[in-house]
């Protein structure tokens, strides 16, 4: 069973404003690649799990949007002294169908099971990439997604 984690997207306002900020903040890393980094206080202690093709799903405006790949895990030193960990992910904004979802501080674990689906390259699903995410939610809210 693959394991993910669930991020709130904070500050972020659309899913074009999100592919801003991975693009602004993704750089290339010696040993994954091109990565964005994600910074928390705490490590997963599920992160083995995690490593076997877990996402990040994020949280934009109360609603599951998006997910990025999660492809490794890295320690340092915060400026206030204390341990931190970047989460790494691929810079990439797969969209998942829209999830109602309240916001919360930090990160949760989220089951595969549990997981949307994603919109673009899942069963040949259609891709509503260009669709305003305020429309998306309401076509979802109304069944007709």
């Amino acid at each position: 069973m693959t394991l993910h984690l669930l991020r709130v997207a904070a500050g972020v306002k659309s899913i074009d404003h999100l592919r801003e900020v991975v693009e602004r903040f993704s750089y290339e890393h010696t040993t994954y690649g091109t990565v964005m980094p994600l910074t928390t206080r705490n490590r997963p202690k599920r992160q083995d799990e995690l490593l076997k093709g877990g996402s990040v799903y994020w949280i934009v405006k109360n609603v599951i949007l998006a997910r990025a790949p999660l492809v490794g895990f890295e320690e340092f030193q915060a400026g206030d002294g204390r341990t931190a960990v970047n989460m790494l992910v691929k810079p990439e904004v797969i969209l998942t169908e829209p999830r109602p979802k309240r916001g919360f501080q930090g990160w949760r674990y989220l089951k595969g099971e549990d997981a949307p689906d994603d919109l673009t390259g899942a069963g040949g699903k259609q891709s509503y990439e260009d669709m305003p995410t305020e429309m998306m939610i309401e076509l979802k809210e109304l069944g007709l997604l």
